[in-house]
């Protein structure tokens, strides 16, 4: 084998949008092929930048869409411009490989793009309701376990040794955003969790850092300092137990919200889809379960699945989602024997399971495209040709991306002060009348 037959020529494309707001856990999945396995040529490219006819001319081995690039099938528009912006990938002979998440929204949509674009593979997480995801594409294309989040080197690194319970200065930590009605009950107690137990009579006393502000949320680095400057955090299953074919729902609850700001749950639910909350269960474990097992901060949680990898009373505290157990869970956190065992047995589950390693899941992936550029009998760019698309993509794209992400900024601070100015007026204008 070649040098040139031994890398790989890889694109990968995702949608986190300006650098700024990238949440770790997501960035680290969307770049885990070059963090992990440097030794190959890539390309990774934000959907939001305007890519080069080079690019699209380029005969790539593998195309990689991320979890973030393939979540514009949630906006109309946005999903007939990707479609677009990149039908060079449904073109494109390179062995393709799809890393969705949330599939369960929009998920017909979806499936039948895996099939237009000619998807070799896609890593799902809801690994028991692969058949009813993806009808089509599980017939003809292959499903592979994936998961929410996976664990980088860096994190191992990091979390190697925790900061002492005694020393942390927050005893129970939780930040979420605030979910629409159409990811169904598991979404709403997700969203309102954090509330009801704070609001317990029980925990008061108890050093909160709970918020689903959106001004709260921690990004970065300093998001790990927070789990680790807790001793307990807040958890529930991630995902949904609603199913949204080509996201009518979300559009429905989207209307209603505009024209009812303070509508409850309940009425979303009897307008946008009654009866159908709680007919599935599409739940995985999330980055938030194994970045808390890392630092060995016990996770107070509602019981679930956590793809069978977390079990209640093992590896966390259970909380009902009504908080109706509190004073019992406050309870078991003045155990001090119990909360180290659940400490030390979340943090070995999680490193137990190899597919969580993100150099493995590397491996894997690289293996398939290997395997499937072989079957293919693809011919990927000389080792001199990727060089020279490499250094012009740095030239033409990555060293015009910061001054492109502040001229968004720019354009979005405007539109805010836009935004509120008008809305003093209009504040104004009902007042006099």
């Amino acid at each position: 084998m070649t040098a040139r037959d031994s890398r790989l020529a890889v694109l990968i494309l995702h949608g986190l949008g300006d650098p700024q707001a990238w949440r770790t856990a997501v960035r680290d999945v969307e770049y885990l092929l070059p963090d992990h396995l440097p030794e190959h040529d890539y390309i990774v490219h934000d959907a939001e930048l305007p890519l080069p006819a080079f690019i699209k001319q380029t005969r790539f081995d593998a195309i990689v869409m991320g979890p973030t690039f393939l979540c514009a099938r949630y906006t109309p528009w946005a999903f007939e411009k990707v479609r677009a912006d990149y039908a060079f990938v449904g073109q494109s002979d390179a062995f393709k490989i799809a890393l969705p998440q949330d599939d369960y929204d929009c998920n017909e949509l979806l499936d039948n793009w895996m099939i237009d674009w000619r998807v070799d593979a896609v890593y799902a997480a809801c690994s028991d309701h692969w058949p009813v995801l993806y009808p089509n594409f599980s017939k003809t294309g292959r499903i592979q376990q994936g998961y929410t989040g996976y664990i980088p080197d860096a994190w191992l690194t990091r979390f190697a040794d925790p900061k002492p319970r005694p020393a942390r200065q927050i005893d129970v930590s939780y930040r979420v955003r605030q979910l629409p009605p159409n990811f169904g009950r598991i979404g709403r107690t997700k969203s309102e969790i954090g509330a009801r137990f704070a609001a317990h009579p029980a925990t008061a006393g108890l050093r909160l850092d709970i918020s689903t502000d959106p001004a709260d949320l921690i990004f970065g680095s300093r998001w790990h300092d927070f789990v680790e400057n807790s001793r307990f955090c807040l958890a529930s299953n991630s995902g949904s137990s609603l199913l949204d074919p080509v996201g009518k729902i979300r559009r429905c609850v989207e209307r209603e919200l505009i024209r009812k700001p303070s509508a409850t749950f309940e009425d979303i639910e009897a307008h946008c889809f009654p009866g159908e909350d709680g007919r599935v269960q599409l739940t995985a474990i999330s980055p938030r379960n194994i970045e808390a097992a890392l630092a060995n901060t016990v996770q107070i949680a509602t019981p679930g699945h956590y793809s069978g990898i977390l079990t209640a009373g093992e590896h966390y505290i259970p909380l009902e989602p009504d908080c109706s157990n509190a004073s019992d869970v406050v309870e078991k956190m003045r155990d001090t024997s119990l909360v180290t065992r659940l400490a030390v047995n979340a943090r070995d589950a999680v490193l137990w399971v190899p597919e969580l390693r993100a150099v493995n899941h590397a491996k894997r992936l690289v293996s398939q495209i290997e395997n499937g550029v072989g079957s293919k009998r693809l011919q990927g760019p000389s080792s001199g040709d990727m060089t020279k698309v490499m250094d012009r993509y740095r030239s033409e794209v990555t060293a015009k991306s910061a001054s492109f992400w502040e001229a968004r900024r720019r354009r979005a601070r405007l539109r805010n002060v836009a935004v509120a100015l008008g809305a003093r007026k209009l504040k104004r204008w009902l007042m006099r009348g």
